[in-house]
């Protein structure tokens, strides 16, 4: 009985016992095995935390020494500079380093993957710089903490960085020459801020008067100067550019068009009416309140996005082209511009010649004044520039017309002998694209012609690819005559937007050639008949204005009445004696023009690029901004003068 109790009570219990101290023994094993792994999870989980803090730091160390290698070629330094402004940044960045381990700076001797050793892309140690182009690749070793645990020693961590010089253009055009082709009579350096003489903006104030359109070896090419000194800036003409009117009342051109500086940068190629291209959503339907608003958000978007023009030839050819705003658009290209720039600011520019061009036509510009004696025979009075378009294939046949408003008219008196007094070489002129082709004012011959100031018409006809006529005023000084006027107008071309609208020219009457010199007497004002058919009142402020230094003011009303809908020029006549020992009569032409009722925006209208160029801001107010040129005109957007005006960005590695 002793045995059966044995074997059913005590040896059974004590194997059950036995059985599970072995149950518990299996479990702190797997306990046990199980924290090994959780920790050693955790301490990996905490290192590659470690590594990824690392990685973004030495990403944002790179990206900063990219971008200010760029922002170091930008302000004109070599690459070497460029290279040591990056690896100062480095250090600067790497002295903060996560791990506590500063990095080291990437070898003077790029390292390249295995394989593609001089291949950029696969740069992995080291700093490159091509033209504005600068990659920065770094790397480090981040020992593990944790990782040791399993074996694991060191990881390598690295980053990539690219930036390069953006183009930054500004939807802005600027006029190169006023007054073209020159020269000025007696023109000498120091030359004088007028700008009613010819003068090249893109040439140092002190030359910008001298030599032509043509012939620049008498100029010298605008440099930075002082890039600090912003509060003077026209205190060191030696360097820069005249200060001009860029965008707004000012910036108009030579031909008088309705256009401020504000350019359509994504219309271009004008060379039919057809031909236009368009980027960066802009069609053929976009009206012009649209067009306007996407355009001056290039202002504060850091500048055009491209695509990018051409290098510009001369001449230039379609794509070169781009279409202008209405002048009256330009006071939201003002506003954009001023939210982004102050004075002191430099900022790339387009250039044009100074004249706008339209979808088929031709351009006549003659000298603003010719001068002759009283008699004798003057072989060469200047040029008249004759241009045209690609659409345009004919030729132009030139003469002149006498200002028969004006009885004491040298042309009308016949004092200014001949026919046609003027001979014109070529004539007929086939024009060239561009800025034109200059025709020779050739051979006139006074005969006591009286000592003043008076008024001629240089006429054009075309008769192909349809007829044209066109006449321009230009004006005639016979003698020597000290005191003169100018007249100008706050816009050459208003729209009337309805029929029987009203539009109101301000007017401007200022000493010249010397503004400290006065005319001394009243100016009489009246506008040329017959007047369009349907046209209403036509009113001056007043009729009568004295020249004065900052120039006396009035305004000319014109009631569009019952007009038809079209385009009309009104031809405003100023007429004074000045105050000379012996006073002269003096008389100017200003031709305005009045669009009744346009139906649509002037999509034929554009100015052909002949090059960029960087200007330095030198006053922003409500209605213009000014500025000096500190590059002169180049055709390459790419060249490294133009950097001062770029922005630096970071692109993509590939």
């Amino acid at each position: 009985m002793a045995r059966v109790e044995g074997i059913g009570g005590v040896p059974h219990a004590r194997g059950v016992r036995r059985a599970g101290r072995a149950g518990d023994g299996q479990v702190l094993v797997v306990f046990a095995l199980s924290i090994v792994v959780l920790l050693a999870g955790a301490g990996l989980a905490f290192d590659i935390g470690r590594f990824y803090s690392e990685r973004r730091y030495m990403q944002n160390a790179a990206d900063a020494a990219a971008l200010a290698a760029a922002n170091s070629l930008i302000r004109g330094e070599s690459n070497a500079a460029a290279d040591a402004e990056a690896r100062a940044i480095l250090t600067r960045n790497f002295a903060g380093a996560p791990s506590g381990i500063s990095p080291s700076l990437p070898p003077t001797t790029p390292e390249y993957e295995s394989g593609h050793a001089g291949d950029p892309v696969y740069l992995t140690n080291g700093i490159l710089i091509s033209g504005c182009d600068v990659r920065v690749a770094v790397r480090t070793q981040v020992d593990y903490l944790f990782g040791r645990a399993i074996g694991l020693g060191a990881g390598e961590i690295g980053a990539q960085a690219r930036a390069k010089c953006d183009g930054n253009l500004l939807p802005i055009a600027v006029r190169r020459f006023v007054n073209a082709p020159g020269p000025n009579n007696g023109a000498a350096a120091p030359c004088p801020d007028n700008q009613n003489q010819f003068m090249d903006f893109f040439a140092t104030a002190n030359t910008a008067c001298l030599g032509t359109e043509t012939d620049a070896a008498l100029r010298t090419s605008p440099s930075a100067g002082n890039p600090f000194d912003t509060t003077t800036p026209g205190s060191d003409p030696t360097n820069h550019g005249p200060i001009v009117t860029i965008l707004g009342q000012g910036a108009q051109p030579g031909n008088g068009a309705d256009f401020r500086g504000f350019i359509a940068l994504d219309i271009r190629n004008f060379a039919t009416d057809t031909s236009q291209a368009y980027y960066n959503a802009v069609t053929s339907g976009t009206n012009p309140n649209t067009l306007k608003d996407m355009e001056a958000a290039w202002f504060t978007r850091g500048g055009y996005p491209g695509p990018m023009f051409p290098p510009a030839t001369t001449p230039p050819d379609p794509w070169d082209q781009v279409g202008i705003m209405s002048g009256n658009s330009t006071g939201i290209a003002i506003d954009a511009l001023s939210s982004r720039f102050t004075a002191g600011d430099e900022i790339l520019v387009a250039v044009y010649p100074g004249q706008v061009m339209a979808i088929p036509d031709f351009t006549l510009a003659p000298p603003v004044e010719i001068t002759l004696p009283e008699s004798g025979t003057t072989p060469s009075a200047g040029n008249v520039k004759v241009g045209r378009n690609q659409a345009f294939s004919g030729q132009v046949t030139m003469s002149t017309l006498a200002d028969t408003l004006d009885p004491a008219n040298p042309m009308v008196l016949g004092t200014l002998v001949g026919a046609d007094p003027i001979t014109y070489v070529p004539n007929p002129v086939t024009p060239s694209l561009g800025s034109g082709t200059n025709v020779a004012m050739t051979d006139l011959v006074t005969s006591g012609a009286t000592p003043g100031i008076y008024a001629l018409w240089v006429r054009g006809q075309a008769g192909s690819p349809y007829l044209t006529t066109k006449v321009e005023p230009m004006a005639l000084k016979i003698g020597t005559i000290t005191r003169d006027f100018t007249i100008t107008a706050d816009s050459q071309s208003l729209d009337a937007v309805n029929v029987g609208d009203p539009v109101s020219f301000n007017l401007t009457l200022q000493n010249a050639p010397n503004k400290n010199t006065n005319f001394g007497n009243p100016v009489t004002l009246s506008v040329d008949g017959p007047l369009p058919t349907g046209v209403g009142t036509v009113t001056f402020g007043s009729t009568t204005v004295t020249p004065s230094r900052n120039g006396n003011s009035t305004t000319l009303t014109i009631n569009t009445g019952t007009m038809a809908p079209g385009s009309y020029r009104f031809i405003v006549r100023a007429t004074g004696m000045n105050a000379d020992a012996t006073p002269r009569s003096v008389t100017h032409l200003l031709a305005l023009t009045v669009n009744v009722a346009p139906t649509t925006s002037k999509s034929d209208e554009y100015v052909d690029i002949v090059g960029f160029a960087v200007m330095r801001i030198a006053a922003v107010d409500t209605n213009a901004v000014s500025a000096y040129a500190i590059t002169p005109v180049i055709a390459d957007m790419n060249d490294e003068r133009l950097r001062r005006g770029q922005v630096a960005r970071l692109v993509p590695w590939i």
